[in-house]
């Protein structure tokens, strides 16, 4: 839409939400959440190290089978995610130096060769 209120395509006006209207209507059920549902186990008398164990057995379980997903999003929430970079002694960067060698260059055209 434009400042004034005018639409610049209304083509598409069929296809905008209207007014009220979800953009997902069949999203995430309602229900209680994750944090509400271990919140009223535990103030009903279940015991947290019933709960922590259940969890650490199902973990166990699935790595021991070879799904290590559940595992590995458990140890990056505990100690945190490994970095994605490369770095040398000193912390810093690394330099990468591409050397070409062991190659003719024929006169034929064709790509070089390593010999």
């Amino acid at each position: 839409m434009t400042d004034d209120g005018k639409d610049k395509a209304p083509w598409l006006e069929q296809y905008r939400f209207k007014k009220g209207q979800s953009g997902n209507p069949g999203g995430r059920p309602k229900g209680m959440s994750i944090e509400a549902e271990m919140r009223k186990r535990l103030s009903d008398g279940e015991s947290g190290e019933r709960i922590v164990e259940s969890l650490i057995n199902v973990a166990l379980t699935q790595a021991l089978s070879g799904d290590f997903r559940f595992w590995n999003s458990i140890i990056e929430r505990m100690d945190g995610k490994v970095a994605d970079r490369i770095a040398g002694p000193d912390g810093g960067g690394l330099t990468v130096v591409l050397e070409k060698f062991g190659a003719k260059d024929d006169d034929d055209g064709k790509a070089p060769t390593a010999t």
